[in-house]
């Protein structure tokens, strides 16, 4: 191997190094507490009309708890548990699953989150599934309470 050959290889490893070294240690991030914020639908009959939501999470190492509130019929609001959640560096998917009971039929409802996370808010794309009709929109949101440290 000629000597400008193996100075390349050495520099194709010292950087593939670093890339690799700022992968595994990259900062972990905590989206932990509550979280209100908007969607705006993106297809569908409503699109380009904006509902309100939350969140109540839960961050433990890279997997994600909690409830999701979505707005229902005549200013009632319900409640999906987080059946799939995952948060790592500053991406994070957040699958929310369950049947809102205040409408007659019952629907089940799926509510599926993707976006990226910074210091206080998070925004991203997602879907919404009522009883198999899927329906894109666009949200964000905005930590309002983080979680108290244990012993207070």
């Amino acid at each position: 191997m000629s000597r400008w050959q193996k100075h390349l290889v050495a520099r194709i490893v010292i950087i593939s190094t670093l890339f690799l070294w700022g992968c595994f240690f990259s900062t972990p991030i905590n989206i932990t507490g509550t979280w209100t914020g908007s969607f705006t639908w993106t297809s569908g009959p409503a699109t380009g009309i904006t509902y309100p939501f939350s969140m109540e999470l839960l961050h433990e190492g890279q997997t994600v708890t909690g409830t999701v509130t979505l707005p229902s019929h005549a200013a009632l609001t319900f409640e999906l548990p987080v059946v799939q959640g995952r948060a790592r560096s500053i991406n994070l998917d957040l699958i929310a699953r369950g049947i809102n009971t205040n409408v007659p039929t019952e629907p089940t409802v799926e509510f599926e989150i993707e976006g990226r996370f910074e210091q206080t808010s998070m925004s991203g794309e997602g879907t919404q599934t009522i009883d198999d009709a899927t329906y894109d929109f666009e949200w964000e949101a905005t930590l309002i309470t983080e979680p108290q440290p244990a012993g207070l």
